[in-house]
């Protein structure tokens, strides 16, 4: 049975293009984390033409376009949208992203591990049953930017 929550808004054509992106050879993107108490910030460099989706993020975090033009879904919108997007991302918020110019992607995220395993452990889901079970669960602690 799939989650509900996985058929909301535009949620299910994102994994249906995620589907058929896994079906291809995948890109390493690279990534830097750097650390303050309490926060991460994630920056991910994607090259003109990469098409990617993202991981369920399980709380509050603030996503920012830092460089570039990219295509973006959300779950809720889609535009397209440039450097110096800056924008709430809710839990349960699933990206669908396509690079047309080079891009600089932030993620801003509260924390204390600095650890990336468990970091994205702690912080996102891998699909939509799973982030219904966290939720069904209750989250151990919220943490949301305000």
């Amino acid at each position: 049975m799939t989650s509900p929550l996985a058929l909301y808004g535009n949620i299910p054509e994102i994994l249906r293009v995620e589907e058929a992106l896994l079906q291809m050879p995948q890109v390493d993107l690279p990534l830097q984390h750097f650390f303050l108490p309490g926060v991460c910030v994630r920056v991910m460099y994607l090259p003109a033409g990469t098409l990617l989706t993202g991981k369920i993020h399980k709380h509050t975090h603030i996503a920012i376009l830092a460089k570039g033009t990219m295509r973006l879904a959300d779950g809720d919108n889609a535009g397209i949208v440039g450097a110096g997007y800056v924008a709430y991302g809710k839990p349960g918020i699933k990206r669908l992203g396509y690079a047309e110019t080079d891009c600089v992607f932030i993620n801003v995220l509260s924390t204390d591990i600095q650890d990336i395993e468990e970091l994205e452990n702690e912080l996102t889901c891998n699909n939509f049953d799973e982030f219904e079970n966290y939720l069904l669960e209750g989250p151990r602690h919220e943490k949301s930017l305000k």
